[in-house]
């Protein structure tokens, strides 16, 4: 290919790119693969608590819940998590409760300890040490983020963009002013 054509290629490719970027992003319902209807978040994961290892994951059924799933050593995770941590805050006064997850396999609890103790975490972490949560619904990247609805049903965000974040606040000041 001829370098002209070569860079006008290029320019329509980021044009295009830069346009797909600027587009607003809509968010719906986690669905099931199978059946395509809204999915259900699974309480019955097998999380260790590392800030309260007596806490189980299934307390936070049946009432609005913000998920943070994330690795310790992540720099995105790191540098996203004030900004989750603010909203879930915010909302805390309207009974919205907020967690962490850390990753499970490779990763230590010492690792993940650390990481509450750089970061200033005041949520209650857990760490899937299973990797079930992570099979179940993560997306193979870290951060990911979770709304949960009371009823179960949640949104999944694959990237903590400002668009994700006005979503999460936007939908729970909708859900708590009920």
């Amino acid at each position: 290919m001829k370098p002209f054509l070569r860079s006008l290629a290029l320019i329509f490719a980021l044009a295009s790119f830069a346009l797909a970027d600027d587009e607003q992003t809509t968010f719906e319902l986690f669905a099931d693969s199978l059946s395509g209807k809204p999915a259900k978040m699974d309480f019955s994961k097998n999380l260790s608590g590392i800030n309260d290892p007596g806490l189980l994951f299934s307390h936070f059924s049946q009432k609005p819940l913000l998920i943070y799933y994330f690795s310790p050593k992540c720099a995105h995770c790191q540098r996203h998590f004030p900004t989750f941590q603010q909203i879930a805050k915010e909302f805390e006064a309207a009974g919205v409760s907020s967690v962490g997850i850390a990753l499970g396999g490779y990763i230590k609890k010492n690792d993940v300890r650390a990481f509450i103790d750089q970061i200033g975490v005041t949520i209650p972490v857990f760490q899937d040490t299973d990797r079930q949560f992570g099979t179940a619904y993560g997306t193979g990247y870290v951060p990911v983020m979770f709304l949960v609805l009371p009823d179960g049903t949640f949104y999944r965000y694959e990237s903590a963009k400002d668009d994700s974040f006005n979503h999460i606040r936007t939908t729970l000041s909708k859900l708590t002013a009920k």
